[in-house]
């Protein structure tokens, strides 16, 4: 009777244990807000960017189901995000919207800031401007004269850093951002028949549909691949950088995540330089902050 009863007792213990075992690992697979031991941080990506959460994810740095985080996405808020993937300067920007949501951020790759036309187009460009030694001001000059100018929405991450020289073309001598020139940008953001899109989007547009972008701006480590394009890099010099931000207070995270080949390819495939690049002026926030708001 005895032996029974311990052994009764014992399967209890077991199974106790078991569930226990089960429990923690679930746990950590499934990862868990904070970044606490055993859990995974959950990073959320600009949904341009998610092929980068994906991968990390993959590897284990990250928890599994990254979610997508944009700018004004009601998702900002939601303190069970560790980190967030996206361009510069946009986590400054949300901190405008949310004083104290992200801490300072880490650059994770880089690239010049380009323009692209189509091989063998004649892009109708204002007198004084040039394809091969464009700057800025001819951007909304050409959008003025009916070319079709591919910047994106004004709105998203990705399009507020490729908007940046464009928005700082038509600052008044003088002024600051807050008196762009609203006229001249919102011709150069309704340019295109169709609406604005995001940069692969609107890229894929140029290659396969001839005239319906007549410039497109992005990063330049995308645009020179193809044969049937052709780039230029407008003066003053424009980068594009991805960074992560940690949550407001958070510790610095995925020291080593991004040295993985697959990861880095990610990187790669957004048209930068993984490793490389320099966080904009702080004060870049405040005026991209402004251009969004003429535009929203």
């Amino acid at each position: 009777m005895k032996e029974r009863v311990l052994a009764i007792f014992g399967a209890v213990a077991l199974i106790a244990v078991a569930v226990v075992v089960r429990s923690l690992v679930t746990d950590d697979q499934q990862g868990g807000g904070g970044g606490g031991k055993g859990q995974r941080p959950v990073v959320a990506c600009a949904p341009d960017l998610m092929a980068i959460c994906q991968a990390l994810a993959n590897d284990g740095k990250i928890a599994s189901d990254p979610p997508a985080l944009d700018l004004g996405d009601e998702a900002m808020a939601d303190d069970t995000i560790d980190g967030w993937i996206t361009w510069d300067p946009a986590p400054g920007v949300a901190n405008i919207d949310a004083p104290g949501t992200w801490g300072t951020s880490r650059a994770l790759g880089s690239s010049p800031l380009g323009v692209a036309t189509r091989s063998g187009a004649t892009p109708n460009l204002p007198a004084g401007c040039e394809f091969a030694s464009l700057d800025w001001s001819c951007i909304p000059s050409a959008a003025e004269q009916g070319l079709a100018v591919g910047v994106g929405t004004g709105t998203t991450s990705e399009s507020l850093a490729r908007l940046y020289p464009v928005a700082a073309a038509l600052v008044p001598d003088g002024g600051d951002f807050t008196e762009v020139r609203e006229a001249e940008l919102a011709t150069v953001l309704t340019s295109p028949a169709s609406r604005q899109q995001a940069f692969p989007d609107q890229f894929r547009t140029l290659q396969t549909a001839p005239g319906a972008l007549g410039l497109l701006v992005g990063p330049l480590g995308a645009l020179g691949s193809p044969n049937a394009i052709v780039v230029a890099q407008p003066e003053p010099a424009a980068d594009l950088v991805v960074v992560l931000a940690p949550r407001d207070g958070g510790a610095d995270l995925l020291s080593d995540a991004f040295e993985n080949g697959g990861v880095a390819d990610t990187l790669r495939d957004a048209g930068v330089t993984p490793g490389e690049g320099k966080l904009a002026p702080e004060d870049r926030a405040g005026e991209l902050f402004a251009v969004r708001q003429k535009v929203a």
